[in-house]
């Protein structure tokens, strides 16, 4: 990031800390993409995706006055983006309990570009991964994050963190259709 789009920003959140709709309104914008191809590649699921991005960037705006430092906002927001998945993944898996399975439930797979089988591939095999596994995988294609951000985002140990990879990684060769 230039030191011209680093200063835009901490004075976007410097702003939207202290209330101004359009500083707000400018970190939104500034993040919708990379917090709705990072919720889609968590859900696996194209409708799901402007639901639960509203939600984080709601639940952004709300709890922004008491974000400490603004240094880290992106990883905050990261870490409020999995835990709108990880939260609506636990209703769903709530809800599938207790409600009948009916036709209209299936979900119906998101089409794919002609002559992208190693794309479609992929993404079949990163739904197959566990939740904790798959955000990892997910948030390093995002940007490459250190361990200790990585531990931070997922409330978890630089030491699990490491392992849950190694063993994302492994899986992922396991399940992937073709050579890496």
């Amino acid at each position: 990031m230039s030191s011209d789009a680093a200063v835009d920003l901490s004075s976007l959140i410097r702003g939207a800390k202290q209330g101004d709709m359009d500083a707000q309104d400018g970190l939104i914008r500034q993040y919708q993409k990379r917090i709705a191809a990072f919720l889609y590649a968590m859900s696996g699921r194209s409708e799901l995706v402007e639901d639960l991005a509203q939600t984080v960037f709601i639940k952004m705006v709300l709890a922004l006055p008491k974000l400490k430092e603004a240094d880290r906002f992106e990883a905050w927001l990261f870490r409020l983006a999995r835990n709108v998945y990880l939260d609506h993944y636990r209703r769903e898996r709530l809800r599938r309990f207790f409600v009948p399975f009916l036709e209209e439930h299936e979900q119906v797979s998101t089409p794919v570009a002609p002559g992208s089988e190693r794309l479609e591939g992929l993404a079949v095999a990163l739904q197959e991964l566990p939740p904790n596994q798959r955000e990892l995988l997910v948030l390093l294609q995002e940007r490459e994050w250190s361990y200790e951000e990585l531990a931070a985002m997922t409330n978890s140990t630089v030491g699990a963190v490491k392992s849950r990879l190694f063993r994302a990684r492994t899986e992922l060769k396991r399940l992937l259709p073709y050579e890496t």
